[in-house]
């Protein structure tokens, strides 16, 4: 039998029970989501269909295996078309979990209207939900840090410069360097986590370029979350590019 999570009036599926057990387990799926069978008419939460089953660590087929057109008895394709109560079907493959879909070129437009200070907190935006697909990612918190080290430090530079009556003082510098290397390695450690992530629990062989993340990492990483959610959306991988 075949399950569908509904969400933010959005529906995804098919998945299995064994699925549903192990998105629950791994957190992308939570117990008070609704689902519905291909059997069932109305909605209903996540936790009255998997009750006291054991919910596995790792089990089941990959949800991916049932999307893209596949058919399931009947004649019946999963490929977005309308299927049963008028519902439409989003072919949605992998996890539940759908980036942020922003177009990068908005997220630049931004930031320049905002001197770059939008940047900064849509990096942090971006980090905290690479934090969701993985728990333990440190990006978060070295991007944080970086933040508040770059933010901070350049307001003290400012007022030590002053205060010299316009002489540059090397702690400003030092400050502007640790923050520096804070941000690098807070993309550094976002890259690692999304090609681990988009290379196992949703396998889409997902490589990053070090050059891109280094220079253009905020409107880099935002590329290639819209073309993601587009695939969560649609069932359809855009090209890395």
């Amino acid at each position: 039998m075949k399950y569908y999570i509904q969400r933010q009036l959005n529906e995804y599926g098919p998945y299995t029970l064994a699925d549903l057990q192990r998105y629950v387990a791994q957190g992308s799926i939570q117990l008070t989501d609704l689902t519905r069978s291909e059997g069932m008419t109305e909605w209903t939460p996540v936790s009255q269909v998997i009750g006291n089953i054991p919910i596995p660590l790792a089990a089941g087929t990959a949800a991916g295996a049932y999307a893209g057109g596949a058919a399931y008895g009947g004649g019946t394709v999963y490929d977005g078309s309308t299927i049963g109560f008028g519902v439409q079907a989003v072919p949605m493959q992998g996890s539940p979990i759908v980036p942020v879909d922003l177009h990068w070129a908005l997220v630049l437009l931004i930031g320049v209207f905002t001197c770059g200070l939008f940047n900064y907190a849509w990096l942090i935006v971006e980090a905290a939900f690479v934090r969701k697909l993985k728990s333990d990612s440190k990006g978060l918190l070295f991007i944080i840090l970086a933040t508040a080290v770059l933010i901070g430090g350049g307001f003290i530079n400012g007022v030590i410069t002053a205060m010299n009556h316009g002489e540059r003082n090397p702690l400003g510098s030092l400050i502007t360097l640790a923050g520096f290397v804070l941000y690098i390695v807070g993309v550094f450690q976002m890259k690692s986590d999304l090609e681990d992530y988009y290379n196992s629990t949703d396998p889409i062989n997902l490589r990053l370029n070090g050059v891109m993340v280094f220079f253009f990492n905020v409107y880099y990483f935002q590329y290639h979350f819209s073309r993601i959610a587009q695939w969560k959306k649609t069932g359809v991988l855009a090209p890395q590019g």
